[in-house]
């Protein structure tokens, strides 16, 4: 699992290591039972996982992933509230609280389910990390959790609020969509400027932004015909500096930030930052600043004391989004299955020691198959293959 190969593919690396190194092996596991077993081990992890934080203070890290058909993830991770080490977090710096499957999420249902969660560790969260969705942030404000906003998404929101709707802004993104269209099958496509996100496009700006420098700098190299064709990124060049300074200082925040956290004295930093390192005269980059210094304000509110460094960022659990959708069944009509179960095993084998701590064997003999298939039954919702299957077998 943590070679990047396949369960069939370590069934037979097993067989080799077996042949060539002598291991004496009498069976060799076939790849259903590997995988039964990482289901087995994830199952474990994931039931003792709420004991962990009983008697200290953590954080919850909590976001939805969409999948194919009806089926929405909820997925919440536990971390120790202080922020010590200066990097960011990591897989096996993070525990699964929770894994919950439904065809929709409600603010609601978010609330029950943080409940439950509280319910299971046994005391509330010192604070709850996520995006700027409208019905997570509903259930914490009701819950009445402290919500550390996500920095990354926020501040990406902040500067979309500006110059998502400005009509220099909006221009420069259709000449780029048109460029591309245009452009992708004549001789200029080899200049052509970088794909972006359908959704959330201003939080990989930074890119295009690169992208537009060179052309510039590079402008007297082209022939007359690609100038012709890159001739907007002279006329929005005022536009395109003032987003560059903007992000430059904005990415160098999120980099401090994500790797040191939020402490009061930090996000001063933080704001002097802005303040000195954003220069560009005008009112866009002046409500652009107002946003992110206002931001940057009420999160230092929420902080207890001045000895206090949290946690700010939510890539660590889009992170564990990404690998279960890298390694799940390339059928999406499978939507989620037990296989989810992988992730608590991630979080608890990482570099550092930690899965000395785990006794395979001991674990392993304490679930059994029948274990899985109830969680299954009460936690999953119905596969689409089968239901495919059923209705066009009829």
């Amino acid at each position: 699992m943590f070679t990047h190969c396949g369960f069939a593919k370590i069934s037979g690396l097993l067989k080799y290591l077996n042949d060539v190194f002598g291991l004496e092996l009498e069976r060799i596991p076939c790849a259903n039972s590997i995988e039964n077993w990482v289901k087995k081990m994830g199952y474990h992890i994931y039931h003792q996982t709420p004991r962990e934080f009983a008697d200290k203070e953590y954080a919850e890290i909590i976001d939805e992933s969409m999948m194919l058909g009806s089926e929405k993830m909820l997925l919440t991770l536990g971390v120790a509230a202080e922020k010590k080490e200066q990097k960011s977090l990591q897989h096996n710096d993070i525990k699964i609280l929770d894994i919950s499957v439904a065809e929709k999420w409600n603010a609601a249902a978010v609330m029950q389910k943080l409940g439950e969660i509280e319910h299971k560790v046994g005391h509330l969260p010192a604070y709850s990390i996520s995006d700027n969705d409208s019905k997570l942030s509903k259930a914490l404000r009701e819950q009445g959790y402290k919500h550390i906003r996500d920095i990354g998404h926020t501040m990406a929101l902040l500067i979309e609020q500006v110059y998502g709707k400005d009509r220099d802004y909006q221009l420069y993104s259709k000449h780029l969509s048109e460029v591309k269209i245009r452009e992708v099958m004549r001789p200029s496509s080899y200049l052509l400027p970088p794909r972006q996100r359908t959704i959330a496009r201003f939080m990989n700006l930074a890119p295009v932004l690169k992208w537009n420098k060179q052309i510039l700098s590079n402008f007297s190299k082209l022939n007359q015909e690609e100038a012709k064709n890159f001739m907007f990124v002279q006329k929005y060049a005022p536009l395109t500096e003032e987003l560059e300074q903007i992000f430059s200082c904005v990415n160098s925040i999120l980099k401090q930030a994500k790797n040191e956290g939020l402490s009061k004295k930090k996000i001063d930093n933080y704001i002097s930052e802005i303040q000195n390192k954003v220069t560009h005269q005008g009112t866009r980059v002046e409500r652009v600043k107002l946003s992110l210094c206002n931001y940057l304000r009420e999160e230092k509110e929420k902080i207890p004391t001045s000895n206090d460094t949290w946690h700010c960022s939510s890539d660590v659990i889009e992170s564990l989004f990404g690998v279960y959708k890298f390694r799940k069944s390339r059928n999406s009509l499978n939507g989620i299955t037990p296989y989810v179960l992988v992730l608590p095993v991630i979080t608890a084998v990482g570099q550092e020691p930690k899965s000395s701590k785990l006794n395979f064997k001991r674990n392993l003999e304490s679930v059994f198959m029948t274990d899985l298939t109830t969680w299954k039954e009460n936690n999953l919702t119905e596969n689409l293959t089968v239901r495919r299957k059923l209705l066009l077998a009829s």
